[in-house]
């Protein structure tokens, strides 16, 4: 059991030390942050293993980069806007990605609005501007923008690139809710003892950038208009390039958005309604487990 200090009427102590203002709250498991991965990790602590959850949030809002937040015009209507991710694969039908896998695991629903693709502005206002699609599945992109805008060695390239880092894509084979932490941690695993003796042989690749993959020694990328698009894409994910992308994340897109049945997903309401399903994640139940917003 921790206590844990949590301010009631002032956000710090008074100038004399004194913590009279501060209530103390026992938890089992205090958890620092309100992001989405302190709401999962929340939200399967309270619901799937019984204990008691508190999470401390200095924002007045819960989700981290993802949380939402509404404004109303000058007429009275209420809009509500994203503050971070808007793309999301794998919800709304099998495989289902580790956010829905969680979300499933502690009982909550969320209505998917499924598309198949987004728009792409290059060059705006240019002489030189293009417009085009990214479609989903498995030769739309190949036989589309990347054969009109980068040409055949473009192709060849990507499919190379895809093929040298089907192993990387190894562990997407495991279902987050196959891992955990208790004395059994083992048993689930069981069921995929070779796609988990395939993914350790992979070692650092798994862990490392998709850096190798760009500039070499694994692969080297050399067409140009692909390494912007992979920059692109790259930058939806972690608002970085993709030689400093995760690998296993970038290897996991570049196969995953372009198989059979691939589909894009947007949470009716906005990504917050994620965000809400996950805090009631964690709040259901009887076991006093609260999500505690403007709490440094």
């Amino acid at each position: 059991m921790i206590d844990f200090f949590q301010t009631t009427s002032s956000d710090y102590l008074s100038p004399s030390g004194d913590d009279s203002n501060q209530a103390v709250t026992q938890v089992d498991i205090a958890i620092v942050g309100a992001g989405l991965g302190g709401l999962c990790a929340g939200a399967i602590l309270n619901t799937l293993y019984n204990k008691t959850v508190g999470i401390y949030e200095a924002h007045y809002l819960a989700g981290g980069c993802a949380h939402a937040f509404p404004r109303r015009d000058e007429q009275g209507v209420e809009y509500t806007f994203d503050s971070g991710p808007t793309i999301v694969l794998g919800s709304s039908s099998p495989p289902y990605n580790g956010l829905q896998q969680v979300l499933r695991a502690v009982h909550q629903e969320i209505e998917w609005i499924p598309y198949d693709g987004w728009g792409m502005i290059e060059n705006p206002l240019q002489p030189e501007e293009k417009r085009w699609k990214v479609e989903l599945g498995p030769t739309a992109f190949e036989q589309g923008p990347l054969l009109e805008f980068g040409g055949p060695d473009a192709v060849r390239e990507f499919k190379e690139l895809q093929d040298c880092t089907k192993g990387l894509v190894t562990g997407a084979a495991i279902p987050a809710m196959a891992m955990r932490s208790d004395s059994k941690a083992a048993v689930p695993l069981l069921r995929y003892f070779r796609t988990l003796f395939s993914l350790i042989r992979q070692g650092e690749k798994v862990t490392g950038t998709f850096g190798p993959y760009m500039d070499g020694p694994e692969y080297t990328v050399k067409n140009q208009w692909l390494r912007d698009w992979l920059d692109a894409l790259a930058f939806s994910l972690s608002g970085l390039p993709a030689s400093r992308t995760a690998a296993a994340a970038m290897a996991f897109i570049l196969s995953d958005m372009h198989r059979s049945g691939a589909a894009l997903d947007y949470p009716k309401g906005g990504m917050g309604e994620i965000v809400d399903a996950l805090v009631r994640g964690v709040e259901q139940g009887n076991r006093g487990s609260r999500v505690n917003l403007r709490s440094k």
